[in-house]
């Protein structure tokens, strides 16, 4: 029996909605990011600094809206939080549609990426609460398929709406984005909300910070974030330069799309129940070292292509897994929170990555060492990989990430002695 039709059987309504929320979000949004800089400059006048400002406002009103929605999924409940956050996102991009003035799409911006922040935490939350101890780790997986196939088809959508107004794209994602409210709102479980609901009392938010094992994966994992932007960031760069035209480099994109969703579930089943979870992410750490490292060997398409085909590999093992983690360590009656702390820290993994690697370019650039960046690049994947690796050593982080039935069945006994019996092997 295929995963994907064992998956089918096991999951349940309240998991399909999810995962198609979040295959219709990524399209619906994807419809226009790939234009937006295009059309606010040469559509609505606006400068380059100004495109960069109102596109900034979304990033960070994400990051805002990140740590909001997990706050209010733990209060209001995920479904409630969910459709909260979708139309936002429907309003602001309908409100882009319409307006012209720097002030209101700035506007317009902020309420796309506060709405879009407050979404994403009580929907991994939702996958993690509805999914089975025996299938999290392949729901986590369908979610990444999930949004690579609305990312693959968002901007060739895009590209054919584009054709007439832009305004009728921002109509249809708006109008993507309501939908989904309106579905979520009639599909998904009614919130608790009798007295005896577990709801967080007002000091909530210290359980987390007082959580050390929580508190050192999210500093490993904002460096993996960090090590993860130079996809989007150092190999642009890089294929400016050797490419003769630099605009094919969205096709390694795609292709990037199209491994997940064909090899994320095989490469999940493949990990899953064999290998503890953070020997799962130190091999997808090292293996996106040295995907970014034979970058540097590379002076073709093909050469580039291959580069990132062993990252998207460790991509793979990589995404699915950090969510599984955040939800295994996470209490859960402030799951919501952990996952908007998890989504803060991407975001500032990646500012830091997009930070770090541009510094490291300019470096390379006046040392004339075009080959320093991509061994920089590897060594600090093989280093966050030894650190992922050695952290199983530490109980309190690797003794509630174990998942086999033997290690589920031991739990009856003493952990500190049965994590020194598992270390010596």
């Amino acid at each position: 029996m295929s995963l994907v039709r064992i998956a089918s059987l096991s999951f349940g309504r309240p998991l399909w909605v999810l995962l198609s929320g979040i295959l219709f979000t990524h399209l619906g949004y994807y419809l226009i990011l790939p234009l937006l800089s295009i059309i606010l400059a040469k559509e609505r006048g606006l400068t380059v600094a100004e495109v960069g400002m109102v596109l900034g406002a979304g990033s960070i009103s994400f990051l805002v809206g990140s740590l909001l929605g997990g706050w209010l999924s733990d209060r209001l409940g995920q479904r409630r939080t969910l459709v909260i956050g979708l139309l936002l996102r429907a309003a602001g991009m309908f409100v882009y549609g319409f307006v012209s003035t720097l002030p209101f799409l700035f506007a317009a911006s902020v309420t796309t990426g506060v709405g879009g922040g407050i979404y994403t935490p009580p929907a991994k939350a939702g996958i993690a609460t509805f999914a089975t101890e025996h299938n999290k780790s392949t729901a986590f997986s369908f979610r990444g398929i999930a949004a690579n196939i609305g990312v693959t088809l968002g901007p060739l959508l895009g590209t054919l709406l584009a054709a007439g107004s832009s305004v009728g794209l921002f109509v249809a994602a708006s109008l993507i984005h309501a939908g989904l409210a309106l579905t979520h709102r009639l599909l998904l479980p009614a919130d608790c909300t009798a007295p005896h609901c577990d709801v967080p009392d007002k000091g909530f938010a210290w359980e987390i910070l007082k959580d050390r094992p929580f508190l050192v994966f999210s500093l490993v994992t904002a460096l993996v974030w960090a090590l993860y932007a130079q996809l989007t960031f150092s190999l642009p760069l890089r294929a400016a330069d050797i490419l003769p035209n630099p605009k094919t480099v969205g096709l390694l994109w795609s292709a990037t799309s199209v491994m997940v969703i064909v090899l994320q579930a095989p490469v999940t089943r493949f990990t899953t129940g064999i290998w503890h979870p953070l020997l799962i992410l130190a091999s997808g750490v090292v293996l996106m070292g040295i995907g970014l490292g034979t970058v540097m060997w590379s002076s073709r398409f093909f050469h580039l292509l291959l580069s990132v085909a062993i990252f998207t590999l460790g991509e793979m093992m990589v995404m699915p897994t950090v969510d599984t983690v955040v939800s295994q360590l996470a209490k859960p009656r402030l799951i919501g929170t952990y996952f908007g702390v998890a989504a803060l820290v991407w975001g500032l993994g990646e500012s830091l990555g997009n930070v770090g690697g541009g510094q490291i370019m300019n470096l390379a650039r006046r040392l004339n060492e075009p080959d320093l960046p991509w061994t920089v690049f590897a060594i600090a994947g093989g280093i966050l990989g030894l650190l992922l690796y050695s952290l199983r050593l530490w109980p309190a982080l690797a003794w509630p990430l174990s998942g086999t039935l033997l290690e589920r069945t031991e739990r009856t006994l003493s952990p500190a002695v049965l994590w020194r019996k598992k270390t010596k092997h």
